[in-house]
């Protein structure tokens, strides 16, 4: 897919998202998910990555750039505990919402990437944040550009905050930068395997799904 297309799908998606003014209702891994406007939705890699959620009772998690909580209330229902955080004011909001609705067991912080979150390792660290580059005028936006910061600080400080036998699932776009991804994670010690992949539903776009560990 050329960058041509891909911005202009993601124009196309970001004016569709913009163009709602209530909340609506999602399904996903069987489980039903208020979506504010000004949040960005469950979409494709973010079920792709939701299929791989297996935590257990006792388990910590932190659900980095949690939009509407979805990571963090599939976990929760298994039993983990833990932080969801999301520099978006409305996506904080959200995710309060839906984990109150299920009673689950997260405290919900608006901060970019680790800001804001207790010193401590967590047993999973999720996160799908954005692919490609772009200018940044209002907070749905951080879900589509500034890729390479993204990338850059969600390895950095997961150093410190993954358990030593923890593990990050990071969804990511073939139509990203996906070697600077992967040197990323290599140069702040991670090691990484490619456990899953999809394609959407108009055969455009892949999405890999990443676990890395500690090496």
């Amino acid at each position: 897919m050329s960058e041509t297309s891909v911005r202009a799908n993601q124009a196309d998606f970001l004016r569709r998202l913009k163009a709602k003014t209530e909340p609506y209702t999602v399904e996903i891994e069987g489980i039903k998910l208020i979506i504010f406007p000004s949040v960005f939705p469950p979409t494709t890699d973010t079920r792709l990555l939701a299929r791989h959620i297996h935590t257990k009772p006792g388990d910590r998690v932190l659900d980095l750039t949690c939009g509407s909580g979805v990571f963090s209330v599939l976990a929760g229902l298994q039993g983990a505990a833990g932080n969801a955080n999301d520099l978006n004011p409305a996506a904080v909001r959200n995710a309060q919402e839906n984990i109150s609705r299920y009673g689950l067991d997260f405290n919900v912080t608006e901060g970019d990437l680790y800001t804001n979150i207790p010193q401590e390792t967590f047993d999973y660290i999720y996160s799908n944040g954005p692919y490609i580059e772009g200018a940044v005028h209002e907070p749905l936006e951080l879900a589509f550009f500034g890729a390479k910061k993204y990338i850059t600080g969600l390895f950095e400080g997961a150093k410190s905050r993954l358990a030593s036998n923890g593990k990050m699932l990071i969804t990511f776009a073939e139509f990203g930068d996906t070697a600077f991804f992967e040197s990323s994670a290599l140069e702040n010690g991670f090691e990484h395997n490619v456990i899953d992949s999809v394609t959407s539903s108009d055969s455009r776009r892949t999405y890999r799904l990443y676990e890395l560990s500690l090496t």
